[in-house]
């Protein structure tokens, strides 16, 4: 990658993960109708137990996938200074390459970027996040190249 073709932004766009969420919840709206019809038919408390809680999983999925979705700012910010990553329950987290221990990939296919900072705190950046797997290992690559030597002791 030639300095000049590197980015320096890379938004999140789950698209996989948004459509199985929107599914989900059309699947889950039929059962709470299913579920509703029989409860208006029987009468039975119960009944009326498995509707509600089958609108809630379906309120639960639309909450999740609205928390999903693409919006300016949400992403990773990698510069030489500092790495911004935005989280969707935790809103920015800008880490100083300075505070930065050390940065692995895990998993099985190293599907997730985790960058080690300070003593007892990491922070995950995870290949469903973005829109294909391109945009990730662009964005590792990024990372690889920008990160601070780490010393290495004897």
């Amino acid at each position: 990658m030639t300095p000049g073709s590197r980015r320096e932004f890379f938004a999140y766009h789950p698209r996989k993960w948004r459509l199985l969420l929107a599914l989900g919840a059309a699947g889950s709206l039929v059962l709470t109708a299913w579920a509703m019809a029989g409860a208006v038919r029987s009468g039975a408390p119960l009944e009326f137990a498995r509707a509600g809680i089958s609108a809630g999983l379906v309120l639960a999925m639309l909450t999740v996938h609205l928390k999903l979705r693409p919006r300016p700012g949400w992403g990773v910010r990698v510069t030489a200074v500092a790495l911004t990553v935005a989280r969707a329950t935790q809103g920015l987290i800008e880490i100083p390459w300075s505070a930065v221990k050390d940065v692995r990939r895990s998993g099985a296919d190293r599907e997730t970027v985790v960058i080690f900072v300070g003593e007892d705190k990491r922070v995950l950046v995870s290949q469903h996040l973005f829109a294909s797997k391109a945009e990730f290992e662009a964005l590792a690559a990024t990372i690889d190249e920008l990160r601070p030597a780490t010393p290495h002791d004897a």
